[in-house]
């Protein structure tokens, strides 16, 4: 009994500092610098240039201005209360920096500086000293070695690289801070909402079960994504994650699954990975989404966030052309799903739009019409049926683009047919994509099944496409492989969460 009461108590007090880190009210950058591309000026200008909510003072005894903000010579010279620290000067510089920020009342410390336990002997010396004054000094303290932290709901863009992406419900754990940023870089591309993301770097303090212990509890946290090179204390990683995962996916890419790997996350970060295939097997038995390539964690970031959850696997296909059905009816049956016949009724309702020799099956062959409603009347016939889990949609969204290119070559060539015209064209295209994206959400939103969408060429739209005042969105993906193989981890975490 007296365990599970401190145990409570750790988490709480865990929990706490962290609101404190991620939610800040004010931050101060020691080492702040107007010197482009060193670490304080990457740090500054990211956090200002991303409109922080709250105040921000730039730390260096030499200069007076830097963003425009005036300059403290110290931690002490703060004239304001400061939340959040982030220190970029050298390693032998942050013991007395965490001693100022003790006596300023700091709350959290995301220490940037290298040269800690991922060096030597010396290095790791050094990390238990700046551990035992942060929590003598009651500082939380993320890192050190950490590329920084990302958090969209009160404007925070701490880190090295200018990345933003939009407020969502996906959070990120790395222990890796360049895979990270790239990560967090392509998923703003993709258009994939984020709620927070932290680069654990050297785990001196918190663990990345300590992050997931957070989150569980982040009421803007609904996904959880974690790159991982090793686990301090896997018995409890695995009663957390479990726990966690039940409520909350864990999407978990991890790195070292090879020998030449694991020696690379050695003198990547000093972490000493543990056998791939025993992870493995823990993420199989608490139901973790465990994926092998970064590209799949993005992509079932996406359909996570953004989809309703299947409640079976009977998939309904709708596509533009033949082939592609074909393709994705294979890859369905290849990764346990099931492409069901469909009832004369559907049949006939669909049939009433299209030509005779349509496929008059499941998948739904549109034969290239362009009747611009059949694609809506074929999804929303299979979605509203009971023999049907979920839908993926083919080649619609994506041919604004074929039109685009259309009418660029019309112009090199016609002149006989006006500008105008052309770009009413390319106008009543983007509509058209525009209006079908947020009908496929309201679909969702009233039969509650995923509609997972392929594109037909590359928009450069990204993968998830919001719909403002919905609560789900509009997923496309580039390639028929890549929706099935999202809609079958779904059905599976699906499966899991039942048996639970």
């Amino acid at each position: 009994m007296g365990t599970e009461v401190n145990n409570s108590v750790k988490e709480t007090n865990q929990a706490t500092g962290l609101n404190a880190v991620f939610n800040p009210r004010s931050v101060a950058i020691v080492g702040a610098s107007s010197t482009f591309g060193k670490w304080g000026q990457l740090i500054t200008s990211n956090i200002v240039a991303g409109d922080f909510r709250g105040k921000v003072f730039p730390v260096n005894p030499k200069d007076e201005l830097i963003c425009g903000l005036p300059v403290y010579r110290r931690i002490l010279d703060i004239p304001e209360p400061v939340d959040l620290v982030f220190i970029t000067t050298p390693a032998k510089t942050v013991t007395g920096i965490l001693e100022e920020c003790g006596k300023k009342g700091v709350k959290g410390v995301v220490l940037i500086t290298s040269g800690f336990s991922e060096t030597d002997e010396a290095g790791k010396e050094l990390e238990r000293d700046i551990v035992n004054i942060c929590r003598e000094k009651g500082l939380t303290l993320i890192g050190p070695n950490t590329m920084g932290i990302i958090c969209p709901n009160v404007s925070l863009f701490a880190t090295g690289s200018h990345t933003r992406p939009r407020k969502g419900s996906v959070a990120f754990v790395s222990q890796s801070g360049n895979l990270g940023l790239q990560l967090i870089h392509w998923a703003e591309q993709q258009g994939i909402g984020v709620s927070v993301f932290v680069g654990s770097g050297n785990e001196a303090m918190f663990t990345c079960t300590d992050y997931l212990e957070y989150m569980e509890n982040d009421p803007h946290t609904n996904i959880i994504l974690l790159y991982l090179e090793s686990v301090v204390d896997g018995r409890h990683f695995l009663e957390v994650a479990r726990r966690i995962n039940q409520k909350k996916p864990l999407i978990v890419l991890k790195g070292g699954r090879t020998e030449a790997g694991r020696i690379a996350a050695l003198s990547h970060t000093g972490s000493m990975t543990g056998e791939d295939a025993v992870f493995r097997a823990v993420c199989h038995q608490a139901g973790l989404l465990d994926v092998a390539v970064p590209w799949e964690l993005l992509d079932l970031s996406a359909g996570f966030s953004s989809l309703p959850l299947p409640k079976g696997n009977r998939v309904g296909i709708v596509t533009l052309g033949g082939g592609w059905g074909v393709v994705t009816a294979d890859e369905c049956n290849q990764r346990g799903l099931v492409v069901p016949d469909i009832p004369g009724s559907i049949i006939e309702t669909i049939g009433r739009y299209l030509p005779p020799f349509w496929s008059k099956g499941n998948p739904v062959d549109l034969v290239g019409t362009r009747d611009l409603d059949v694609p809506i009347v074929a999804m929303e016939e299979l979605l509203k049926w009971e023999g049907i889990d979920a839908v993926i949609s083919l080649g619609i969204v994506g041919r604004m683009e074929l039109v685009r290119l259309l009418t660029q070559s019309t112009r090199k060539v016609d002149t006989s047919i006006s500008s105008e015209f052309l770009d009413q064209i390319e106008t009543l295209s983007q509509e058209y994509e525009k209006r079908y994206i947020t009908r496929i959400v309201e679909l969702m939103e009233t039969y509650e099944k995923p509609v997972l969408g392929v594109s037909l060429a590359n928009t450069g739209e990204g993968t998830v496409r919001p719909v403002e005042g919905k609560r789900y969105s509009g997923v496309f993906y580039q390639t028929p492989e890549n929706a099935v193989n999202v809609l079958s981890r779904m059905v599976g975490y699906g499966r899991f969460i039942e048996r639970k």
